[in-house]
C-alpha cells in the first residue's frame, strides 16, 4: 500500500530577499538538471481543482509555467529520498493504451 503523505507548495514559496534568490537558484538548478537528462515523457494525470487553482496562481506571480512548477516540486520532493530501482521485469512490460502515431504510420 502507498504511503499517505501530503505534499505542499511551502517549500517553493520565497520568504525575503536572500531566500527568494536561493529558492530560484534551486529551481534553475533542478529545472537545467532535468533538462539535460535526456528526452522526456509527456504524464496526464487528474489533480484537484484547489492544487491545480493554486498552481496557476502561483504561476502567475512567478512567471513560471505550471510543467516548470511541477518538475521543480518533484525534484524538491525526491531531493531527499532513497529510490530503489523498479526491476527489469516490470520496466520491460509491455506498454498500454494507443500507440504513438509514429508507430503507427510506420507499422501500418
Amino acid at each position: 500500500m502507498a504511503k499517505n503523505k501530503n505534499f505542499t507548495f511551502e517549500s517553493l514559496v520565497p520568504t525575503g530577499k536572500a531566500a527568494e534568490s536561493t529558492t530560484v537558484t534551486q529551481a534553475n538548478t533542478i529545472l537545467s538538471a532535468i533538462q539535460e537528462s535526456g528526452p522526456s515523457t509527456k504524464v496526464t494525470f487528474d489533480c484537484p481543482n484547489e492544487l491545480v487553482e493554486q498552481m496557476k496562481d502561483y504561476g502567475y506571480w512567478e512567471g513560471m509555467s505550471q510543467k516548470d512548477i511541477i518538475i521543480e516540486a518533484l525534484g524538491v520532493f525526491f531531493e531527499d529520498k532513497k529510490i530503489k530501482e523498479r526491476p527489469e521485469k516490470v520496466k520491460m512490460r509491455k506498454k498500454v493504451g494507443r500507440k504513438p502515431k509514429a508507430l503507427k504510420a510506420f507499422m501500418g
